[in-house]
């Protein structure tokens, strides 16, 4: 009986430091940080000779800072698509090649909280608070009759969410999204207490309950970070019109690469703007 006692106590000491590992450990999980890359900045910059900086101060004062790339058709500014990333990528790696694919429409993306050139540490209610400061700046912008898509990936996914939620938007792109990353999180640590050692929850569908503007889902098939399970609960309570598309074969990280993807979200664009989107062509 000693023995086992002592095997109790043992395994309950090691359930106690995995639980504590997960909840100090968390922060770096959901917001690992990415620094901007000079070289890529450099790249972008020449490839898009419009590009300009888009810099946002938040309600706290914090600096925010990413990229402003507009585009004009017959001297008219054209709908923009505003770019949430996943939560290890910073914006410079989206618009390396991503507005040559969206040569129709202006681009914007501004970076998280301590992302990139941002100053400040993100959590979940600061990263939302700010994406609708940066909405609010983009759509100054855009002028009154401005039009704005909102495009979210992996964790940006919840973000988009939020923004069309509590602001008007044209439409809404969410790539690998999920329901709450606290049900992704419970996936991945079935025998923890995930939504109580949880700070982030990021908690989607409420937000997507209130969107009646139109979405496309883009889901990796062999998506193993954020199953596709998330991805169809959340659209199963999306009230608005809604296209879900499943990527056979692609995985979380290469979906971008799948011939697919950018003809779905032209498509898409094309659709809910009423722009006729020619295809992607040399940088500008």
């Amino acid at each position: 009986m000693k023995y086992v006692a002592v095997a109790c106590i043992a395994a309950m000491l090691a359930y106690c430091g995995y639980l504590t590992l997960l909840y100090v450990g968390q922060d770096a999980m959901v917001f690992p940080g990415r620094v901007a890359n000079p070289a890529r900045t450099a790249d972008i910059k020449q490839y898009y000779k419009q590009l300009e900086a888009f810099d946002v101060t938040a309600a706290d004062g914090t600096g925010l800072h990413g990229y402003y790339l507009p585009r004009r058709r017959d001297g008219r500014l054209q709908p923009a698509v505003l770019y949430f990333a996943g939560n290890a990528e910073e914006q410079t790696g989206f618009f390396l090649w991503s507005p040559n694919e969206l040569s129709a429409y202006t681009v914007a993306g501004v970076d998280y909280r301590g992302y990139g050139t941002s100053d400040g540490k993100p959590t979940e209610a600061l990263v939302k608070a700010d994406a609708l400061a940066v909405y609010d700046a983009l759509l100054k912008k855009l002028g009154p009759d401005g039009r704005i898509v909102v495009m979210g990936r992996s964790l940006g996914s919840g973000v988009a969410a939020y923004v069309a939620g509590n602001r008007p938007v044209a439409g809404v792109i969410l790539v690998t999204p999920y329901d709450s990353l606290a049900a992704v999180g419970q996936g991945s640590h079935p025998f923890a207490p995930v939504r109580l050692l949880l700070k982030h929850p990021f908690d989607v569908a409420p937000d997507a309950a209130r969107v009646t503007a139109p979405a496309l889902f883009l889901i990796a098939g062999d998506d193993t970070l954020i199953p596709p399970l998330h991805a169809k609960r959340l659209a199963e309570v999306w009230p608005g019109p809604k296209a879900v598309e499943t990527i056979i074969g692609a995985s979380h990280n290469n979906l971008l690469d799948n011939p697919m993807y950018w003809k779905l979200i032209r498509e898409f664009l094309e659709g809910c703007l009423g722009t006729g989107a020619p295809q992607p062509a040399a940088a500008n």
